[in-house]
């Protein structure tokens, strides 16, 4: 397998996984057996979360696909929507976490384009 191919095959196993893990409502049986409920993240770490989680996003999708602005468009576009989703997968809506996404997006997509092509 060549370098692009297991950047895209890794892509889109990260996106599906990402996908899951934001859709998962934090009370089900799955996140409560292994995170008790009073120690979930505070709104400030779960920035965090968000900024991390989408800065690999994007910086895997980087390695991956050529056309970089179209791609910049779909990922901040999947980061709106994901949280959009969330709401109907009981696991409610903040517009910082779009915030945080779209920062580790662009955070990612720069250092790709200014310090890794380079």
């Amino acid at each position: 397998m060549n370098y692009n191919n297991f950047f895209k095959v890794l892509s889109y196993i990260y996106l599906i996984l990402l996908t899951i893990i934001l859709l998962i409502p934090l009370d089900s049986i799955f996140i409560t057996n292994v995170i008790s409920e009073d120690k979930h993240p505070s709104n400030y770490s779960s920035y965090f979360i968000h900024f991390f989680l989408f800065f690999i996003l994007s910086f895997i999708f980087n390695f991956s696909f050529q056309r970089k602005f179209f791609l910049l468009f779909l990922l901040i576009s999947y980061s709106i929507f994901i949280e959009f989703f969330q709401i109907l997968f009981e696991r409610g809506f903040q517009i910082f976490d779009i915030f945080f996404n779209i920062i580790g997006i662009l955070s990612a997509y720069y250092l790709y384009n200014y310090f890794i092509i380079k």
